[in-house]
């Protein structure tokens, strides 16, 4: 098998193909965290779907307000990317961990 040498893919290889395989490691680590802590902890008990806003001063500093149900969808689509990259015996995760140089729990 032939090495590729070429200056331009080895550059793209370093500065986009390994940094974006890092960035969704820890994607899927801090995903797998937060939903990790939700389950643990019974989080969602505190979230009754249509309650809100979440007081924690985005009233004031002019972020969105968090409703219930954006807590609780968020936590959704974080257990979606846990299984989607878990999914197959962890082909998709392995693809990116086989690339990443920097995955970070």
């Amino acid at each position: 098998m032939a090495e590729i040498t070429n200056s331009e893919a080895v550059r793209f290889c370093n500065e986009k193909v390994r940094t974006v395989a890092d960035r969704f490691a820890q994607l899927y680590y801090a995903a797998k965290a937060v939903a990790d802590e939700w389950t643990a902890n019974n989080l969602g008990t505190l979230f009754v779907s249509g309650e809100g806003p979440v007081v924690d001063g985005s009233a004031t500093d002019g972020r969105h307000p968090l409703s219930a149900d954006d807590v609780t969808l968020v936590i959704v689509r974080c257990n979606e990317l846990v299984a989607d990259l878990e999914a197959n015996s962890n082909a998709k995760l392995n693809t990116l961990m086989n690339v990443a140089v920097n995955p970070q729990r």
